[in-house]
């Protein structure tokens, strides 16, 4: 999956995960609404249940149960809630529940989305660090995808080989043992040691361990020292083996290469760097005392 598709799958994430919050904070708000507006209450937290009392003029008289309680007026009946109010709170219970939907899909999506998120990030920081782990050899079973690049080149397409080798290193990063089989059909089959030289060059700015990454400098080195004709840029890639790679067999390598000798053992160094006084020069003096000079 290449950047481009994973930002569009980023964004329609995105997108789909505020639409579904904006869809529950408008169904939740509408089913708080659809519930009605309960009886008042008063300042003293009573509620008010309306009381009738008969008028001499046959008038009905609404007042509420507070106020009938401080007269010695009778109370006649009282009015039972309205039917539509009590309608109207059972219909609130499914548009709330589908308001609860939307709100498990959008944490549904911005979960996705951030572990998108999350795998991108561990990705670069892997690439920079160079922890990830490259797998520098070819496995003993190949993925079927893998064996088709390698049944296309067993026919002679090497072109067709190569293309189908990037797709799978496009799609596997990690398989940097593509990479150089690719450099290996430009150098062998296609005599191209410039397309070789560059694929090697990409192989080596990548995390592998010190020794491939010292064998695969020796063979770039090779190509700048032979068909490239470019010393210089091969005693470079030589230098720096030994510079930072000093223990691997590459290095030693390396050093045969340019005519430098093996470095002597430690103790031998250590013998030949003592310096006079320290009663090295003469075993049998006292550390501090040397031999009298005649």
């Amino acid at each position: 999956m290449n950047t481009l598709v994973k930002g569009v799958i980023a964004l329609l994430l995105l997108l789909g995960s505020i639409y579904c919050l904006q869809r529950f904070r408008a169904g939740y708000a509408g089913a708080e609404l659809s519930r009605g507006v309960p009886a008042e209450v008063e300042a003293n937290g009573t509620a008010a249940v309306p009381s009738v009392v008969e008028t001499t003029n046959d008038t009905v008289l609404t007042t509420t149960s507070a106020e009938s309680a401080g007269t010695n007026a009778p109370v006649a009946a009282t009015a039972p809630p309205p039917a539509a109010s009590l309608a109207k709170a059972p219909e609130a219970k499914p548009a709330q529940s589908k308001s609860f939907g939307w709100l498990g899909g959008f944490v549904g999506m911005m979960l996705v989305l951030a572990g998108l998120v999350a795998w991108e990030v561990a990705q670069w920081f892997s690439r920079r660090t160079g922890s990830v782990v490259f797998s520098e050899d070819a496995p003993s079973q190949n993925d079927p995808e893998y064996d088709a690049a390698e049944a296309e080149w067993a026919k002679g397409n090497h072109l067709d080989a190569i293309a189908l080798m990037r797709e799978y290193l496009s799609r596997n990063p990690r398989e940097q043992y593509v990479a150089i089989r690719i450099a290996e059909i430009y150098e062998k089959d296609l005599s191209n040691p410039l397309a070789a030289t560059l694929e090697l060059e990409e192989v080596l700015t990548k995390g592998l361990s010190r020794e491939k990454w010292g064998w695969t400098a020796i063979h770039l080195a090779n190509l700048y020292s032979g068909s490239m004709n470019q010393p210089a840029k091969a005693m470079a890639i030589l230098e720096r083996v030994i510079a930072e790679y000093p223990e691997t067999g590459a290095a030693k390598k390396a050093r045969s290469r340019l005519g430098i000798p093996e470095e002597a053992a430690p103790a031998e160094e250590a013998v030949a760097e003592t310096p006079p006084g320290t009663g090295a020069d003469n075993p049998n003096l006292p550390r501090g005392f040397s031999s009298k000079k005649r």
